[in-house]
C-alpha cells in the first residue's frame, strides 16, 4: 500500500490545484474577452500575459493528474492530455509525442506523467519525449543530443522500487525531483517496477 504520507501529499496537491485552476482559468477568459473587445494597446505585453496564463493553466492540470489523488474508476480523456502537452511544448524546450489512443484510467496516466517528468529531468537542453502504452505497460523515451541522467535520482528510484515495504526513513529529495520518489511508490502499489535503459541520445523508462 502507498504510505499514508504519500496519500496525504496527493490530497494536498489535489486541493491546491483545484483551488488554483479556477482563478487562472478566469484570468485566461478575461484576457480573451479583452482581445475580442479590441484591447490591442497592450501589444506584445498582452500576448506575454496570455501565453504565461495558458502555460500556468497547463502546468496546473498536469500537476493535478500527476500528483493529485486518483480514484480507481476515474478516466482522463486523450483530448485533455493532448491539450496540456501541446501547451507545455509551446512554452518549453521539450516536445511530446503521445501515442496512446482513447481515454485511459487516471492511475495509468498518473504513472505516465510522473515517468515523463523523470525522463525530462535528464534532458537539460530539451528534446523530444515519446510516450507509448500497452495495457499494463508504459514506455517513455527521451530523445536529445544531450541526455544526462543524474545517477543519484535513478538509484533512489531503483532502491524504493526494490523495497518490499515503505522505507523506514523519509527519502531525501529536492522538490523538483519528487517524481523519482512518487513514481516507484505508485508503481509498487499496483505490482509494477520502473526500469530504465540508456543509450546514446536516448533514455527509456518503462513502468
Amino acid at each position: 500500500m502507498i504510505p499514508y504520507t504519500a496519500k496525504l501529499a496527493s490530497l494536498i496537491a489535489s486541493r491546491i490545484c483545484h483551488d488554483l485552476i479556477s482563478p487562472v482559468g478566469a484570468i485566461a477568459n478575461g484576457l480573451e474577452l479583452m482581445s475580442l473587445g479590441g484591447a490591442k494597446s497592450g501589444g506584445p505585453e498582452l500576448a506575454l500575459v496570455t501565453d504565461s496564463c495558458e502555460y500556468a493553466s497547463a502546468r496546473i492540470r498536469f500537476f493535478r493528474i500527476a500528483f493529485g489523488a486518483a480514484s480507481d474508476n476515474a478516466l482522463v480523456s486523450r483530448n485533455e492530455i493532448l491539450m496540456v502537452l501541446q501547451a507545455l511544448s509551446d512554452a518549453g524546450r521539450v516536445s511530446y509525442d503521445w501515442s496512446p489512443g482513447g481515454d485511459l484510467p487516471r492511475r495509468e496516466v498518473q504513472l505516465a506523467l510522473l515517468a515523463m517528468q523523470c525522463v525530462e529531468a535528464a534532458l537539460p537542453r530539451g528534446g523530444e519525449i515519446c510516450i507509448e502504452y500497452q495495457p499494463g505497460h508504459w514506455s517513455v523515451t527521451g530523445l536529445a543530443e544531450r541526455v544526462v541522467p543524474d545517477p543519484a535520482h535513478w538509484q533512489q528510484m531503483e532502491r524504493i522500487a526494490r523495497s518490499p515495504a515503505p522505507e523506514s526513513e523519509e527519502p531525501v529529495v529536492a522538490p523538483n525531483h519528487v517524481q523519482f520518489v512518487l513514481l516507484p511508490l505508485l508503481a509498487r502499489d499496483i505490482g509494477r517496477k520502473p526500469q530504465v535503459e540508456e543509450a546514446a541520445g536516448r533514455l527509456t523508462l518503462t513502468v
